[in-house]
């Protein structure tokens, strides 16, 4: 689902997705979704995904190796707890 929003985000060069940004920007190429991302987990679109996407982002961030803007991500000390046994 999110390779797709992205995917259509590169195409359109709209600013939808920072990942689409940054590979538009740095004139890199949109390859088959094997080859572009690692999928770290499935769903169907749903609040559940949100919450899943927004603790990958977190775990990132915490380590300084995400695209996203800074004012997207906020402290969770739930995700902050959870983090101390994820192991990427």
């Amino acid at each position: 689902m999110r390779y797709n929003e992205h995917k259509h985000a590169f195409q359109t060069n709209s600013n939808a997705s920072r990942f689409a940004q940054y590979v538009n920007e740095h004139a890199h190429s949109f390859d088959t979704i094997e080859n572009t991302t690692q999928i770290l987990n499935q769903h169907k679109k749903s609040a559940h995904l949100n919450t899943l996407e927004r603790f990958y982002i977190h775990a990132e961030s915490a380590t300084n190796n995400h695209l996203n803007d800074s004012h997207t991500i906020f402290p969770n000390k739930i995700f902050d707890t959870l983090l101390k046994t994820y192991q990427p």
